[in-house]
């Protein structure tokens, strides 16, 4: 049987899943993203198995006398400026940092999508005055709109999803609109408007389906541009609040220790590093993957 009629059998998924797994690099940041799911969900079900017994006496539960202890076999990452163990709260921290990214990255994605739809479609003077204001929103930049927004809220979990999502509307209504306007004009799309099909089943139906494979690449990256913005929010004092544990905030309250303990600083930034870094290059692999101008 020839190549070209082996790729025609695959399905769409078996195609993309057989190229990605190509990238070595995108295959590791894709293991990397999968252990860390895991570590989260598992906090979530040991708080609820030990009615977080484990939370509160091994995460947030102070023992000055020890504290700034360097890494040992009783502490693997050490302890932190007030004697509690860093690896437990690099754990916890997983949860916080990679959901509160995933969720507002959802959300900024359903609103991307709906006006990026709308203004593509549509077009003319629904799509200029929807792109303008994505234009103004894009003109500022995402980390000083996002504070900016939590400082006029107050900070809080809510508020900060809220400030995340906001920033990152306009890049996934672009992404959309673009995708939209290629897709559009095509014969498919002539033939369902002449079957009778509604605007709202042709956009969803049969538009955004296709438009999904920019989508899925840039919601991958957006993930980790997120975690990094609530760590910034949170170094700054405007996103999560101590004592509960965020890379962010773990960083931002011992930089006045850096001297007496290096670890307490290098071990928070080190884990911001690999989950943003497993995220971007598995999102290059998407990328590489989805695009059907790559045939190998």
């Amino acid at each position: 049987m020839k190549t070209s009629d082996v790729r025609k059998q695959r399905t769409l998924a078996a195609e993309t899943w057989r190229r990605f797994r190509k990238n070595k690099l995108a295959l590791a940041g894709m293991i990397v993203l999968i252990t860390l799911v895991l570590i989260a969900l598992s906090t979530i079900v040991i708080d609820l198995v030990t009615d977080n017994a484990i939370y509160n006496n091994y995460v947030i539960k102070q023992n000055l006398r020890l504290r700034l202890q360097g890494p040992s076999k009783a502490h693997i990452f050490g302890l932190d400026e007030f004697g509690r163990d860093i690896l437990m709260r690099m754990i916890w921290a997983v949860r916080y940092s990679l959901f509160m990214g995933t969720i507002a990255i959802a959300l900024s994605t359903v609103v991307g999508v709906i006006l990026g739809s709308i203004a593509g479609y549509y077009g003319k003077v629904t799509d200029n005055i929807i792109m303008r204001f994505m234009d103004v929103l894009l003109a500022i930049p995402s980390m000083l709109l996002a504070t900016a927004i939590v400082a006029a809220l107050g900070t809080s979990l809510t508020n900060v999803l809220i400030a995340i999502a906001i920033s990152y509307v306009p890049t996934f209504a672009r992404t959309v609109r673009a995708s939209v306007l290629t897709i559009k004009d095509q014969e498919f799309i002539e033939a369902a408007r002449a079957m009778g099909a509604s605007d709202f089943r042709i956009i969803f139906k049969y538009i955004l389906p296709n438009s999904m494979a920019p989508l899925i690449v840039q919601s991958t990256l957006g993930v980790a541009g997120a975690i990094l913005s609530i760590a910034g929010l949170s170094f700054l004092g405007l996103g999560i609040q101590p004592p509960t544990p965020e890379w962010g905030s773990m960083l931002s309250s011992a930089r006045s220790y850096i001297r007496e303990g290096w670890h307490i600083t290098v071990i928070p930034g080190l884990g911001i590093m690999i989950t943003i870094l497993a995220l971007n290059v598995m999102g290059d692999g998407l990328r590489d993957a989805l695009d059907p101008r790559l045939k190998n």
